[in-house]
Parts: structure tokens; C-alpha cells; sequence
């Protein structure tokens, strides 16, 4: 059996384990949770606890939820004050994040970042570099250059209050798709199925019970066959979904309380990255130049793409 067919998913639920890191002052602790080309960073800090990063070689996400802390980044001589329900991109090199107010935080690190991605709970599983995998290959940089990047989420919801409001963005080195809170459960006969040929995704979840539903390929040896997975999981927690398995998201329980869903991918969707509008930053960011034609798929429609370099 190949090792792709032997990658299973990377669950964690926070709760049940304890952190891979914690702060010399005592004022925070991070979980880590790796995949082959990126880590999700989950953090309850206290006010006062920093989050510091000496020299990080790439962009990285800073998520935070509805229900969190408050925090002032600092990074390439700015600063910004970053309240709860927002997504902050923090250029490379050094930065520091000081929380104003207890509460949770995620950031999210592409695979450059050696140092995280060895303290990760799951970095045995990984050993192999993953070469299933998609290089995590560099975007082109901003159009204004590399700086501190705010967006506070809600102001991109649609009034209307549809289930699913997705919210995409994107960097150099990844992208997120970060959901409006859910408060409606999604049924069992509105499932969306599918698979990613050559790229993972994490999802992380600050809310609600989420069912990750999935299915593993089938090799020649009926013997090695990986059993269909549909854990409950619990919040907060994210889970790291491997190239090739088929997979679709479920939140359950009874209607009301929120659940939330963030997805991650690294390096950033063409896919995504093409359907005009869909993401919110596009703007910010050029596209990767190619020569030739390029196809990709978006929702199960093959589109061309063409664009010298």
C-alpha cells in the first residue's frame, strides 16, 4: 500500500490534549496541528500574553472568532488593534502579537515555518514530506508590497442571512475560507462530497459538533482498506483532511446555537482564485503568471486559463 493510501486525517480536539507549547510568562498556550504544507496554531491567552515571531519567512494568518480576544499586532513598523470576528495577514519577518483581553486566537503558518511545524502533535505523521502534495509555491506579492493586512469579518455578511455565507481570502502562501457562524443544521440531503487531487484542508472549528465525513481510496489489498470515518467531533478543533479522500462537512445538533467552520488551504485554490469576485482581498494579490493554457476545475466545470508570463 502507497503512503498516500495510508495518510489518514489529523484530528484534534484541544480539550483532549495537552498544548504543545506554552508561554514563558504563563500567559498563554498553543496546540499545533499540522499537514504537509501547513500548521493551524489554536492559543488561549491570558491579557498581557505575546505571541512573538522572531523572523518568519512568509505571510501568516492571525483568525479570530466571534468570541475571543483582543489583540494589538504589530509587524513591519505598523501596528493594528485586532478585535474579535476578523482576519489579520502579518507580512514576513519579525512580529509581535500582545493580547488586550483573554480569550482564543489561531494562526495559521505555511510549511516555511520549520520551527512550528516540528512542534506540531502530528509531525511523526509527516515525516515523509508529503509528496502527494502541491509544492506550496510562492504567489506573486501584493501589488503594494508586503504589510499588515485587517479585515474585520462581519461587514461581509450578506443581510439576507443565507446558511452558507463563505468568506475567502487569500495571501502568497494560502488561502482561508472563513463561514458566517451557522445557527441552522445541515441535513443529510444537502451533503456535498468530494476530493482534492493534489491539496489537504484543514478545517477548523471554534463552534458546534462537526461530523468530517470521509472515505478513503481503495487499494488492490481489501485487507488495508481504511473504514469510512463519521466521528463526532467537538469544538474547538481542527482536522486536516488528506489529498485524495472524499469528504463533505456536517454540523449537527439542534437548531439555534452557532457552529462555525474555517477552511485552510496552502498554497492558495487556482480554482477558487478564478471565479471572479469569490475572493474578497483579489485585488491585493496578482494572480501567478503562466505560459500556455492551464486547466483547472471549479465546482466539476473544467475552465481554461491563459496568461503569459
Amino acid at each position: 500500500m502507497s503512503e498516500l493510501s495510508r495518510r489518514v486525517a489529523s484530528k484534534s480536539v484541544f480539550a483532549e490534549q495537552a498544548p504543545q507549547h506554552a508561554g514563558g510568562d504563563g500567559l498563554s498556550k498553543t496546540w499545533i496541528t499540522r499537514g504537509g504544507n501547513l500548521a493551524v496554531c489554536y492559543s488561549e491567552v491570558e491579557a498581557g500574553a505575546v505571541l512573538e515571531r522572531d523572523n518568519n519567512p512568509e505571510e501568516y494568518m492571525l483568525v479570530l472568532p466571534p468570541v475571543s480576544a483582543s489583540v494589538t499586532v504589530e509587524a513591519g513598523g505598523r501596528s493594528v488593534d485586532a478585535e474579535p470576528d476578523s482576519l489579520t495577514i502579518i507580512p514576513p519577518g519579525p512580529s509581535r502579537i500582545v493580547a488586550r483581553s483573554a480569550g482564543r486566537i489561531a494562526r495559521i503558518f505555511s510549511k516555511a515555518s520549520e520551527d512550528v511545524m516540528s512542534l506540531a502533535i502530528n509531525a511523526d505523521r509527516y515525516a515523509d514530506g508529503a509528496p502527494e502534495l502541491a509544492a506550496p509555491d510562492l504567489w506573486p506579492e501584493p501589488r503594494d508590497g508586503y504589510r499588515l493586512r485587517h479585515y474585520p469579518l462581519a461587514q461581509y455578511l450578506k443581510a439576507d442571512g443565507e446558511r452558507i455565507q463563505p468568506r475567502c481570502f487569500r495571501s502568497t502562501n494560502m488561502m482561508v475560507n472563513l463561514f458566517g457562524q451557522f445557527r441552522t443544521r445541515r441535513g443529510t440531503k444537502s451533503l456535498s462530497p468530494h476530493w482534492h487531487d493534489d491539496f489537504e484542508q484543514a478545517s477548523l472549528c471554534f463552534e458546534g459538533t462537526w461530523v468530517h465525513h470521509m472515505r478513503y481510496n481503495w487499494g488492490a489489498d481489501g485487507g488495508e482498506w481504511i473504514p469510512d470515518d463519521h466521528d463526532e467531533v467537538p469544538s474547538p478543533s481542527v482536522t486536516v483532511i488528506p489529498a485524495r479522500a472524499i469528504h463533505t462537512s456536517q454540523d449537527i445538533g439542534e437548531d439555534g446555537p452557532a457552529s462555525s467552520l474555517y477552511d485552510i488551504f496552502c498554497p492558495p485554490r487556482l480554482d477558487f482564485a478564478l471565479k471572479p469576485g469569490f475572493v474578497i482581498n483579489e485585488d491585493e494579490y496578482p494572480l501567478p503568471a503562466v505560459e500556455g493554457e492551464q486547466k483547472v476545475k471549479t465546482g466539476g466545470t473544467l475552465l481554461s486559463w491563459q496568461k503569459s508570463a
